[in-house]
């Protein structure tokens, strides 16, 4: 049957009918939600049927008539709020240690659509100040931190991301090029770290890991030490350990509290 709303009225009427469900009316028959919506029973049938599809609709029989609630797609996504709300707090502990061991500035990013957000950051004690503060986004096909967060993105959705991008030099050293960017995330999957040199200001160096959600194994952030080049003297491996256990530890911490 084809399909003649916009995707936006689309968008609306299924969100007209999700909020039909409440806790008074967990489960509602087609019947029931059509007279709440006020839309026509084939299209909210249709649409029904492929809110099914991704799991955020349940279809069960009573009766001998089709029952409908909320599904558990809604469940993986709410785990994945709050462990968004709740891992800056949760992160503290594991930033300071790492910055009392390296004396480098420590940073926690989540991704916002096409930017990575600074939501939490421990500054080395050293004068020289020109990192990124709490609340600065960042492409993500820029800097460590936030590549990241699109390195472990759905292949698809990273595929359209990449297609969109208008692609801005910040640095010399800022990769552009949509090959190349495409290589860096495959080596970031691999390799399980990402590494940049000055891309967001010249004369830095980062490394970054991603934190998974202990539930979804999403990546939900990316934890990373940013200090000047001549601070790492090239052994990484040392700080990409650190980096690596605290961001397990972190990922143990959402388990614990059941996020």
């Amino acid at each position: 049957m084809a399909n003649n709303l916009s995707p936006s009225t689309s968008i609306q009427k299924a969100l007209d009918i999700i909020n039909c469900f409440t806790t008074k009316h967990p489960s509602l028959f087609l019947e029931d939600i059509v007279m709440k919506v006020n839309i026509p029973k084939t299209t909210v049938f249709r649409t029904l049927v492929q809110l099914e599809e991704y799991g955020y609709i349940k279809k069960v029989i009573l009766e001998g008539k089709s029952s409908y609630s909320l599904g558990f797609a809604f469940l993986e996504k709410g785990q994945l709020v709050k462990s968004n709300l709740g891992i800056r707090e949760l992160a503290k502990s594991e930033m300071l240690r790492i910055r009392e061991e390296t004396n480098l500035t420590v940073q926690l990013a989540i991704r916002d659509h096409a930017e990575a957000v600074y939501i939490e950051q421990f500054e080395s004690w050293r004068p020289i100040r020109i990192y990124p503060n709490i609340g600065r986004r960042a492409p993500l096909y820029a800097a460590a931190c936030p590549r990241v967060l699109l390195a472990y993105m759905d292949n698809e959705e990273q595929a359209i991301l990449l297609k969109k991008f208008e692609f801005k030099k910040f640095t010399d050293s800022t990769p552009i090029d949509h090959e190349t960017i495409h290589n860096i995330l495959n080596e970031i999957r691999r390799d399980g770290f990402s590494i940049s040199k000055g891309e967001l200001f010249e004369g830095t160096t980062a490394l970054a890991v991603p934190i998974f959600n202990p539930i979804t194994d999403e990546v939900i952030a990316s934890l990373s030490i940013v200090g000047m080049e001549q601070d790492f003297e090239q052994d990484y491996e040392n700080y990409i350990d650190l980096l690596q256990s605290a961001a397990e530890s972190i990922a143990n911490k959402l388990n614990k509290k059941d996020v």
